[in-house]
């Protein structure tokens, strides 16, 4: 079972949220439900959450925040935001902070269930992806002479290209420099994110270029040339070319489409 962590400060809504989705058909279990950021980090300690589905406007300690904290922590959870705080600056950070999701209030139950549906299979397969690459033996090189030899298992060293990658999306980035930035070769990081991922490098930071600005359209009113910019790509006309290709649509009709709820 994946464990779930509920987090919102309106009791109704929590109580929902623990109610109406079918959390044992869908293979999870809610480990806990919070009303506040640090009711929730103490949870979160705890019980090491699979899954946290968190409120963004909360008092003394909002969502962001709880969401920064958890990272802090070394917790890797999927999140799935729960707001109709839709402002462009909130939008960002929840990108940096790795938010999977979000889902505006009020919430369609349904929606809400099939995306609970998908990011759990999602966790399940990085899950058995996990115990396959991590099989792989530490053979990265020494240090240079004078250095400290750290070892860092597989799953650290991608856990940092991973970081690495979310903070550097509207930049020009290539497997030398995220390498070089993590202390490990080319070849040695192209081993190991391919075991990791399942996809070479370039259709990675394309798929995560295209869900940040799959996030900012349906969370924010800047304009697409400004979101294609902000996601690594300069020119709209090139941006709107791949982002069609990815998502099957154009930017301005997903907008339209996430507009309307669907």
């Amino acid at each position: 079972m994946l464990k779930v962590l509920l987090v919102d400060d309106e009791a109704p809504i929590l109580n929902n949220l623990n109610r109406v989705l079918p959390w044992k058909e869908m293979g999870m279990e809610v480990a806990g439900m919070a009303r506040s950021g640090m009711e929730a980090l103490r949870i979160a300690e705890d019980e090491q959450p699979d899954l946290v589905l968190c409120d963004i406007r909360m008092p003394v300690m909002d969502g962001l925040t709880f969401i920064g904290k958890l990272r802090e922590m070394g917790l890797t959870s999927e999140v799935l935001l729960l707001s109709g705080y839709q402002e462009f600056d909130y939008a960002r950070e929840a990108i940096r902070l790795g938010v999977k999701e979000y889902i505006c209030k009020p919430i369609h139950y349904e929606e809400l269930g099939h995306k609970v549906r998908e990011i759990g299979a999602q966790i399940r397969s990085r899950q058995f992806k996990d115990k396959l690459y991590n099989s792989i033996p530490l053979f990265q090189e020494a240090p240079a002479s004078g250095e400290p030899s750290v070892r860092k298992t597989p799953e650290q060293l991608m856990s940092q290209a991973q970081q690495y990658i979310k903070e550097h999306l509207n930049m020009d980035i290539g497997i030398e420099e995220v390498a070089n930035q993590i202390g490990i070769s080319s070849s040695y990081f192209c081993l190991l994110f391919k075991n990791r991922f399942a996809m070479t490098f370039v259709e990675y930071v394309t798929l995560q270029r295209m869900e940040a600005a799959k996030f900012m359209l349906a969370s924010s009113d800047k304009s697409i040339a400004v979101i294609g910019a902000g996601v690594g790509y300069q020119e709209r006309r090139y941006f709107t070319k791949v982002f069609q290709k990815q998502v099957g649509v154009s930017p301005k009709a997903y907008r339209e489409e996430a507009k309307r709820g669907g």
